[in-house]
This record gives structure tokens, C-alpha cells and sequence, in this order.
């Protein structure tokens, strides 16, 4: 009692609390360990951006492939079939292909009396761009295409309304609010957003190719002054935008499938939102 009285502890006293205080600061760290994996669940950004493995950064192609958009019964899809949007349209299905590699999202648009800079077709209207947002990795739905009379919620919550929602629409993200212009190609970054990327960068735009004979459409690149796509940059704190890439880095994801047993021809399926068989009945 006098010993603690002047405030000697005895050495098992000593021992107990620090490992005392040991288990205090592994259950904070497991604790912040825990926060920060749910944080980047809700962000829609995988672990796997931070903890990268040695083999994320192996080439799985040396240059773009090129591939046909089909429908999942693996029919060439015609550009005159595929559905408009105009200043009116309320409702718009998402339209949906993996290029240039598996895994990595594109939104399909086709926009009544624009002719979209780098869009394809008899009038310049269809057009695809990345559905990997550039802030932080969210994909589709929660970043997809919202046309001129259709103004999502969280929109709303950020000051849209009728008055000042674009008249074709955007490309919004619902998990923090980055907008892009699906009229303006390759510079498509809306309002530099709320939450932009580091870099206020647009989303890559696919380049399109449109057969007139067959009113086929392909897929044969990304454009390069919109690239890179969100998950090629793989590390974290090294990413390179816009006219400073020379050349996409196709790493760290799987091939697309070939069209028919084709060795130089791949297949980009188009899924949609709408019911029955491609495009549905929109």
C-alpha cells in the first residue's frame, strides 16, 4: 500500500498493463482496419486497388482487340436497332458491353439529332463510353445514363432541377456525384462534379467502328486522349492521365471471347436493362 502510494508499481503490475495497452491498440487497429475495408466497399473501390499482387501489371495484350458488339445470343447487334435518346425521353435502358477486356464496363448510348464527336452510325449518334467511374472506380448501375427528363435523386440533393439539367442528360455516379456529357466525346467531364477525379478527367470513350453494308458495330480501341480506363491504373499513386499516355496499359484482366472461333475477331456482349430479346421492346 505505501509503495503505491507514491506511485511505485510492482513488475507483474507493470507487465499486465502494457499488455493491457497492447490490446487496446490492436483492437483500435483491427477496428480502423475494419472501417477503412467498409469505406472502400461503399466507394465501390476494391481492396485489390491498394493491395496490388506482383502480377496486376503483365501485359495480357500488346495492342487493342477488336471485337463485335453482339447480343447474348451471340447476334451481331445493327445500329439501327439500337434505342434513342432525346431531349424528351424520360426513361433510357442501360446498355452494357465488357471491352476491351473482361470485367471492364462500357455504357452504350445513342442520342436523337446529336452528331457525338468520335460517334458512329449514319448520323454520328451512337457512341459507348467507360463504365468505370474516374473518381473512384464505381461501376454501372451506379454509374450509368440519365437522359434530359430523367434527373436521378441524388442529383437532385447537389441543386438540379428542370431548369438546369442538361437536355440530353448525363453520365451520373450515384456514390459521389461525378457528372459527365455523353454529347461531348472525349471531353466529357461535366462540371468538374462534385467529387472529380484527382486529375478532373473524363471517362475513356470507346472507338467505334460502323459497317454500313452490314449496320454491324465494333469495338477496336479506346480513345487515346481519354484514356486510361480507372482499373489500369493500378497503382494508386502513380496515375497517368489524359494526352500524357502514350499507350492503354491492357493488364491485369482476362480476354474477351472469340467471335465464332475467330483467332482475330472477339466478341463484346451487350446486356440491357430492358426485357426479352435485345434492345426488348423499348
Amino acid at each position: 500500500m505505501v509503495f503505491r502510494s507514491i506511485g511505485i508499481v510492482s513488475s507483474e503490475e507493470s507487465n499486465n498493463e502494457k499488455t493491457t495497452t497492447r490490446d487496446s491498440e490492436r483492437r483500435k487497429f483491427l477496428k480502423l482496419l475494419g472501417l477503412s475495408t467498409g469505406a472502400l466497399a461503399v466507394g465501390s473501390l476494391s481492396a485489390e486497388r491498394f493491395f496490388v499482387p506482383s502480377t496486376r501489371d503483365q501485359p495480357v495484350l500488346s495492342s487493342y482487340p477488336r471485337a463485335i458488339l453482339v447480343d447474348p445470343e451471340d447476334n451481331p447487334i445493327l445500329a439501327s436497332n439500337i434505342p434513342y435518346a432525346n431531349q424528351s425521353t424520360s426513361s433510357y435502358p442501360i446498355m452494357v458491353f465488357n471491352y476491351p477486356l473482361q470485367d471492364e464496363p462500357n455504357i452504350l448510348v445513342r442520342l436523337r439529332g446529336i452528331k457525338i464527336p468520335g460517334g458512329v452510325g449514319p448520323s454520328g449518334d451512337i457512341t459507348a463510353y467507360s463504365g468505370i467511374c474516374q473518381h473512384l472506380g464505381c461501376v454501372v448501375p451506379l454509374l450509368r445514363y440519365n437522359p434530359g427528363q430523367n434527373i436521378p435523386f441524388e442529383a437532385k440533393l447537389v441543386g438540379y432541377n428542370a431548369q438546369n439539367w442538361p437536355a440530353y442528360g448525363l453520365l451520373y455516379c450515384k456514390c459521389h456525384g461525378s457528372q459527365y456529357d455523353p454529347t461531348k466525346g472525349q471531353d466529357n467531364l461535366y462540371n468538374n462534379g462534385p467529387a472529380p477525379s484527382p486529375a478532373k478527367h473524363s471517362v475513356p470513350q470507346v472507338v467505334l467502328e460502323h459497317d454500313r453494308t452490314t449496320d454491324y458495330i465494333y469495338a477496336t480501341g479506346m480513345n487515346p486522349e481519354s484514356a486510361v480506363i480507372r482499373t489500369h491504373q493500378w497503382q494508386p499513386n502513380g496515375e497517368i492521365y489524359g494526352s500524357q499516355v502514350e499507350k492503354e496499359n491492357l493488364s491485369g484482366g482476362t480476354l474477351l471471347t472469340s467471335y465464332k472461333g475467330s483467332a482475330a475477331l472477339y466478341k463484346a456482349t451487350v446486356v440491357s436493362s430492358t426485357n426479352g430479346p435485345w434492345p426488348g421492346n423499348y
